[in-house]
């Protein structure tokens, strides 16, 4: 044997160990690898979102809560746009229907997103989509025109209500669900027997902080069903009612009490 062989093969034996050592270490070493978990700090966490109330028209708002769930209410549809404005494009999560009068349901099949639908017929206990919970109460549609449900939505420790087309609140149960709501969006339609004025003050009671204004005639042009307009509602207010007029309501922490005009979606 050439005497170059004998020595490469003497130094690879006395390499092996050395070698096999090296090769343990790197094996011990965490793999720097994809395992399918996203590790994402307190300070990298996404802010949660604010929630957003906007008015479509008529008993039908467009609500987005900060889990990103997308709600509308009472959608009137194509079908009533000379009464209310234009029906716009609008997609959801879920759908709240108060009662099935057709100014409150004509719109159902315009909205897009394959929105759950929560219709009076279908409520029975509450109903959870995303974060937000829903919870109705039965009352009466205003001029004894049928029933009507009042539904409650909670989220990240907020309370809004949507009153339907009721223009009161009898039942103990749905009072004490209602009471110290940061959000009441109130029927002011003055159709049935009870005054704005008479409902301004009984919601003052129970502790809402913010009342938005629905289911009112859009102007003098256009009387909807002989419901006010909102200037005519203005004047029924309490006296010293802070009011505010905006495209859109942010509820956020301690809100002040407040009479909220929300504009239509529709006034460019």
């Amino acid at each position: 044997m050439h005497l170059k062989t004998i020595l490469k093969r003497a130094i690879i034996v006395l390499l092996m160990p050395s070698l096999f050592c090296f090769s343990l270490i790197a094996c011990s070493k965490p793999a720097n690898k994809d395992t399918g978990v996203n590790v994402v700090s307190n300070k990298d966490k996404p802010k949660a979102n604010p929630i957003s109330i906007k008015y479509i028209g008529n008993s039908c708002f467009y609500i987005t809560f900060s889990d990103g769930t997308r709600l509308v209410t009472d959608p009137y549809g194509s079908r009533f746009s000379s009464n209310f404005g234009e029906f716009p494009k609008l997609e959801a999560d879920v759908m709240t229907i108060s009662h099935n009068h057709a100014d409150h349901t004509s719109g159902i099949s315009e909205v897009k997103g394959n929105p759950k639908i929560i219709q009076p017929e279908h409520v029975s206990k509450p109903i959870k989509v995303g974060k937000v919970e829903i919870t109705s109460y039965l009352s009466k549609h205003v001029a004894n025109m049928g029933d009507n449900i009042i539904f409650v939505y909670k989220e990240d420790g907020y309370k809004i209500v949507h009153m339907g087309e009721t223009d009161s609140i009898d039942s103990v149960e749905a009072q004490e669900a209602v009471k110290d709501a940061d959000v009441i969006l109130a029927y002011t339609g003055e159709y049935g027997s009870v005054t704005n004025k008479d409902s301004f003050v009984a919601l003052n009671k129970m502790n809402i902080k913010v009342v938005i204004p629905q289911h009112y005639s859009m102007d003098e042009k256009n009387i909807f069903y002989g419901g006010p307009t909102i200037d005519k509602i203005l004047t029924e207010l309490p006296q010293g009612t802070k009011v505010t007029k905006s495209k859109e309501f942010i509820v956020k922490k301690a809100l002040e009490k407040q009479f909220v005009e929300l504009t239509s979606m529709n006034n460019k």
